[in-house]
């Protein structure tokens, strides 16, 4: 009888841990396997792992359903004493939808950093939400959907999938007849940060 080898895709705790050290700006392959198989349950994202951006360190924790859904955002700056607890943090309560994905950037170039969490509802409409935060000076401002939340896009019938593509958050939605396409761009308004449409 003959044999077939496989490789084993299980990994053991040392494997992991050398996984995440060896990568610790990104997800390990345990979280993406828990991620994934959250997602088919239809709990959406638990958690992202790690993200870094210039001398920012952050990590997001989705935790919740549905009816009391939170996102906890932790920054830490990597030219302080690392090895110290993530203590500058902020909650996003009644979170609508699944969170599908997290990305940090700088659309604005001004140099603090912003964490975006995008969502998308259940059902065959699937309208997403955009809930994001900037860090001026390490300390966590809101930044508010604006735009995003307009319900009256001509045409619009959901499915929607949000991403950055510097310097914009880009929508994706279903039209009439085809995908259409919504650019958004991260303004400063008094003292409020709030995403507006790019005409």
């Amino acid at each position: 009888m003959a044999a077939m080898a496989c490789n084993n895709p299980v990994k053991n705790p040392t494997q992991m841990q050398e996984e995440r050290d060896a990568n610790p700006s990104q997800a390990s392959s345990e979280e993406i396997a828990t991620q994934a198989q959250q997602f088919a349950k239809g709990e959406g994202l638990r958690g992202s792992g790690v993200m870094t951006k210039g001398n920012y360190k952050f990590i997001v924790r989705v935790n919740g359903d549905g009816t009391e859904r939170t996102i906890k955002i932790a920054s830490q700056d990597l030219r302080g004493d690392t090895t110290k607890p993530m203590t500058d943090s902020t909650v996003l309560h009644d979170i609508k939808g699944k969170v599908t994905s997290t990305t940090v950037s700088d659309l604005d170039n001004d140099g603090n950093p912003e964490v975006f969490c995008f969502t998308r509802s259940d059902g065959t409409d699937a309208v997403g939400s955009v809930y994001g935060v900037t860090f001026i000076n390490h300390q966590p401002v809101r930044i508010f959907s604006g735009d995003v939340d307009n319900a009256s896009i001509p045409g619009y019938k959901g499915n929607d999938t949000f991403y950055v593509q510097q310097p914009y958050v880009v929508r994706k939605y279903l039209g009439e007849k085809n995908m259409q396409t919504i650019k958004y761009t991260l303004n400063k308004d008094n003292q409020k940060y709030i995403l507006k449409e790019n005409k």
